[in-house]
């Protein structure tokens, strides 16, 4: 009963403060409280919940480092005129009434041929999203369509660390975990380019002001050499180079061509890279202004609070009686339902997609047979993986969308994340009526 209460508190306190546009942290770090004094109830001292607690958070400074690089990425794009030069050159390439549509396309083939989410974000995703701010599109909208992309790849590309986590927690090869989620991902994609389509003609990218584009040229030294960081970023995974060395190697190039190219003294630069950029035109803040790691750190403390979670829980046990309750939901609902709302409840509580994918392979255990690996491997990608993008405290929603400078009204427009689920919803009940269950 005092698991119960503590959730209950926990998660109306986090849609208050989602409700009110509060930050994240304040019932993060409620439920961290709550959850220790259950803990402490059952019997645990305040040291053994401490250790519990830190032996899952050290876990999560690993992606804190990616994440707080990645602020430092796009706060030196925008310095560097990188952005600025993908902006003025994308605004006469894309065509205005299929911008959205391209958004989408465009992250979902980088996210499949990288394998990273947040890597593709913070690169092509921020591209657009200022070639859209520049275009006077709806940045809810764009960046919907861009995280809905970035999961496309996320998801089932050979590359991705989710997939590849998924595919050890099943034991099932990953050549033949991609060509079925390929052939699954076939119908929400064709579904998410109607309607992106649909979105582009309603809302349709208007006429770049001639003056805005010599405003751009204006503020920025937009050389051939803006192009370097984000080719460098974007070729080096294909070496094999590993997303942090490929990071890093970005931030350096982007500080060089700052410096050099546009002008910038190192403290400027330097400047960009902690606390973010602002161009000196005032007039091109909304397109330009934003990154750095003042920009990641919210989503950092809520990162390292929420990794405190795990420990916590399996250490006090505060989960043991749950495999009972699955597996007599599953026999009412059917697994796939069952595995959707044990994503959902994983996701909320740890706010991590790699805790979440922990967790459920460990809970479900007692659904799958030795035989069936290859459906378990693909009730994970068709739930946890795209559910953790849909709630707007867990970072892998949060991380991207704080890089895009949206809110979690950007959610609806994330299609392809919800989609899938509803198409493998609908074909499970189709089989379940037609197989005579109820």
């Amino acid at each position: 009963m005092d698991i119960i209460i503590a959730f209950l508190i926990f998660i109306a306190c986090l849609v208050l403060c989602l409700s009110l546009d509060i930050t994240m942290i304040l019932p993060l770090a409620l439920g961290l409280v709550l959850f220790s004094l259950v803990a402490v109830r059952r019997g645990k001292t305040a040291k053994q919940v401490g250790k519990m607690a830190l032996s899952t958070m050290k876990d999560s400074l690993i992606v804190v480092r990616i994440i707080l690089l990645l602020g430092c990425l796009t706060g030196l794009w925008r310095a560097s005129g990188t952005i600025a030069y993908f902006v003025v050159g994308g605004v006469r390439v894309i065509p205005p009434a299929l911008f959205i549509l391209a958004s989408f396309v465009l992250t979902a083939v980088m996210s499949f041929a990288l394998g990273t989410s947040f890597g593709v974000t913070a690169t092509g995703g921020v591209i657009l999203m200022a070639i859209g701010r520049a275009g006077g599109m709806n940045p809810v909208i764009v960046a919907g369509a861009v995280l809905s992309g970035v999961y496309v790849g996320d998801r089932a590309s050979p590359a991705a660390s989710s997939a590849n986590l998924v595919a050890v927690l099943t034991g099932t090869d990953m050549r033949d975990n991609v060509r079925l989620m390929l052939k699954n991902t076939i119908l929400p994609f064709i579904l998410c380019c109607v309607i992106y389509s649909v979105l582009s003609l309603i809302t349709p990218m208007s006429e770049v002001d001639v003056s805005l584009l010599e405003e751009i040229a204006g503020e920025f030294n937009l050389s051939w050499l803006c192009l370097i960081p984000a080719v460098l970023m974007l070729l080096l995974p294909f070496c094999k180079v590993s997303i942090i060395a490929s990071i890093v190697v970005s931030i350096a190039a982007s500080f060089a061509v700052a410096v050099f190219t546009q002008g910038l003294n190192v403290f400027e630069a330097l400047k960009a890279m902690v606390l973010g950029f602002a161009p000196e035109n005032a007039s091109l803040a909304a397109t330009f202004s934003g990154g750095g790691v003042v920009s990641m750190l919210e989503i950092a403390c809520i990162l390292i609070i929420s990794g405190t979670y795990g420990g916590i829980f399996r250490g006090a046990g505060l989960l043991d009686k749950v495999d009972e309750l699955l597996i007599k939901l599953s026999g009412k609902i059917g697994r796939y339902p069952t595995m959707l709302i044990m994503s959902a409840g994983i996701c909320a509580v740890f706010c991590n997609q790699t805790i979440g994918s922990i967790m459920q392979s460990e809970l479900s255990a007692p659904l799958y047979g030795e035989d069936e690996k290859t459906q378990k491997m693909m009730d994970m990608e068709n739930s946890v993986i795209l559910i953790a993008g849909l709630v707007p405290w867990c970072i892998a929603s949060s991380v991207p969308l704080g890089m895009l400078n949206a809110g979690a009204g950007s959610l609806p427009f994330a299609c392809y994340l919800y989609l899938l689920p509803l198409i493998e919803l609908i074909k499970g009940a189709r089989k379940r009526v037609y197989n005579g269950k109820n």
